[in-house]
């Protein structure tokens, strides 16, 4: 199951204790967040303390209204450099090498440790120019989630019975619901006597009724999934084509649900020669968030099924559970927060990041949560850090509409630095970064670990908006690294081109 969840997972690339407040204040953001493996971000001294003030508007712009989507294409973009001929950049002399590859892109490398008089940008080109910043802009949404949710917050799912013998669902915008997950809850289910229900009904409440990102578009892609309080597999389903039997399923914990049934009988049958028979599709359910969060509740009542609990009705989406219904379970994540954090940016899942993003919001603000009320916890933690202010539409990164510079992504950096641990790292741990990438979009952020420095490394960001060759930004952190670190570690490969 372990390894069905990883797979689910990644297919959801991007192309990826509960705190409460009244709805009319600003969430207490902690000075100190203490992560599980001790580390503790960045706390501001007295006199940078700030207030979060409750109903400030953010800067992000353009939200979608319910069932809209925008264009993914540019309002504005940054102009990319022409293709070069001649020698490579690379052995130009330090820093033409770097403003070679980089052309109007920027580049950026702060050393936060340098003492008193000495430099603290170590190269800076166009530092504060605009670009979109595609995926490195999970690490803003996740610095704002472990600093107001807190590192050991755990998303929680209710289930009640009303008086009528319906199931209800009350979701809690849980990102991973992963088919693992399901068949254990359904298991637990059964286990606390749920021996049978009417009809299964989700109450969907925490979030905003037919929430849409901006910048998702009507595409299969997992990355594209819509948002949900109660979701499945990222919303996305998966089963396998067989030339023969057509779709099946690809586990016990995945039922083929009659969602993904209709989606299944748009693809024709194929497969493979030999053992390999059939083969493995995952897909987001692009039809609305109203279908997503109906698969999920399907899934659910499949596996209950499964398990002897006789449901007798069918499945809906919509209304609030009943007052006088009964708390029957609750369940909690079995990750927390800051474990997800570290799936989310290992994987670059959209899905992931703008359900933390959503229910960052909820809990700070009150629900429904929808993506100003995140927007609005992000400048909460920004102010509260004295962090420049950007701007920002959602929290993946998946919108052209979200916009910064690389002094304000180096200024996160800097807050986010006792955390890179949760970053994916390259082979020896010498870089932890973070990619952005989509058309005509590649930015790379992170952290170089200095030999002989422990706990003193270089935050950089190299944002590339325009055409590029691929490959450029990890061509600039190779030179970047040879020059400020040098030595045997900074000859070695550069970290892959990657998605997100």
């Amino acid at each position: 199951m372990k390894l069905l969840a990883v797979a689910l997972l990644a297919s959801a690339l991007g192309a990826g204790e509960p705190g409460t407040a009244a709805a009319d204040a600003a969430a207490p953001i902690p000075m100190k967040v203490t992560l599980t493996g001790g580390q503790t971000l960045y706390s501001p001294a007295p006199g940078e303390i700030l207030t979060a003030q409750a109903g400030r508007k953010s800067r992000g712009k353009g939200q979608n209204k319910a069932g809209k989507r925008r264009s993914s294409r540019a309002t504005r973009r940054s102009p990319g450099r022409a293709v070069r001929t001649g020698p490579a950049p690379e052995t130009l002399p330090w820093p033409d090498n770097v403003k070679a590859l980089a052309g109007s892109g920027a580049v950026l490398v702060v050393d936060h440790h340098a003492a008193r008089g000495e430099p603290s940008e170590l190269i800076s080109l166009n530092p504060d120019r605009d670009y979109v910043p595609a995926s490195i802009l999970k690490l803003v949404t996740s610095a704002s989630a472990l600093a107001s949710l807190g590192p050991g917050y755990r998303f929680r799912t209710e289930f009640y019975l009303d008086a009528n013998g319906d199931l209800w669902i009350k979701g809690y915008g849980d990102p991973y619901l992963v088919s693992e997950e399901l068949c254990g809850l359904a298991d637990r289910l059964k286990l606390e006597g749920l021996s049978s229900a009417a009809d299964v009904r989700v109450d969907g409440s925490f979030f905003e009724e037919g929430v849409v990102g901006d910048g998702v578009t009507f595409t299969s892609n997992p990355y594209d999934a819509y948002n949900t309080a109660f979701g499945a597999n990222f919303n996305t389903v998966s089963f396998l084509i067989d030339r023969k039997a057509g779709a099946v399923e690809s586990n016990p914990c995945t039922p083929l649900t009659p969602t993904a049934r209709v989606i299944a009988s748009g693809i024709p049958r194929r497969g493979g020669k030999g053992r390999r028979k059939a083969v493995p599709v995952y897909m987001n359910i692009s039809e609305s968030p109203l279908a997503a969060a109906t698969n999920a509740a399907e899934t659910l009542r499949e596996l209950l099924v499964r398990r002897g609990v006789g449901i007798s009705g069918s499945v809906s989406v919509g209304g609030t559970v009943p007052p006088t219904a009964r708390l029957f379970y609750e369940h909690r994540s079995t990750k927390t927060l800051q474990e997800m954090i570290r799936e989310l940016l290992r994987y670059s899942n959209n899905f992931m990041t703008n359900q933390i993003f959503l229910t960052m919001g909820a809990e700070a603000y009150g629900p429904p949560g929808d993506f100003e009320k995140g927007r609005q916890v992000v400048h909460d933690f920004l102010r509260l850090y004295r962090l420049p202010e950007l701007t920002l539409v959602e929290g993946s990164g998946l919108s052209r509409n979200n916009h910064l510079t690389a002094r304000q992504m180096a200024e996160v950096l800097r807050v986010l630095e006792p955390a890179r641990s949760l970053i994916k790292s390259d082979n020896d741990r010498s870089v932890y970064y973070k990619t952005g990438t989509m058309t005509d979009i590649q930015t790379l952020a992170g952290y170089i670990e200095r030999p002989g420095r422990p706990d003193e490394p270089l935050s950089f960001v190299i944002l590339l908006n325009g055409k590029y060759e691929p490959g450029t930004r990890d061509r600039i952190l190779s030179v970047i690294k040879e020059h400020l670190v040098g030595g045997a570690a900074a000859r070695r490969q550069g970290v892959p081109d990657g998605q997100g």
